[in-house]
């Protein structure tokens, strides 16, 4: 009977264990505010096909020319490769240097990082797999 109440008492632990992480993980909208999304133009500084989530880095320049150094985690890689934007054709398109303009949720704390919702490449296409580029032309 002592095992049994051991077992159910380890499982309950990996249990409670397993779930706090997971919602610690995914503190999305507790981190960043998605009720106003900011645009703005940027060029890519680096950006990495990496699980858990894709990361892109990039440089915004203000009326002044001050840059700002940002960064932002977009969805699951799969997530882009299920409707085509593997990691080469991914790659490609954000390589440094490239020209976008990015949409995000930015931090609630006012860092410059947030999540990406949307980026549109300098010849108007949109990287798919990201909420706001679902309707883009070249979306499927």
């Amino acid at each position: 009977m002592k095992s049994y109440r051991a077992i159910l008492y380890a499982l309950f632990v990996g249990l409670l264990a397993v779930a706090t992480a997971a919602s610690a993980h995914h503190g999305t909208f507790v981190s960043y505010d998605s009720d106003h999304p900011v645009t703005m133009k940027a060029t890519v500084t680096e950006f990495r096909f990496t699980n858990p989530h894709i990361q892109l880095f990039f440089d915004v320049k203000d009326d002044k020319g001050n840059v700002t150094h940002w960064s932002a985690e977009g969805p699951d890689p799969a997530v882009l490769v299920a409707v085509g934007w593997g990691k080469k054709k991914t790659m490609t398109a954000l390589s440094a240097g490239a020209e976008i303009t990015i949409t995000l949720a930015p931090a609630r704390n006012g860092k410059p990082v947030g999540t990406m919702s949307n980026i549109v490449l300098a010849n108007g296409d949109a990287v798919c797999g990201l909420g706001g580029g679902a309707r883009a032309a070249n979306c499927q």
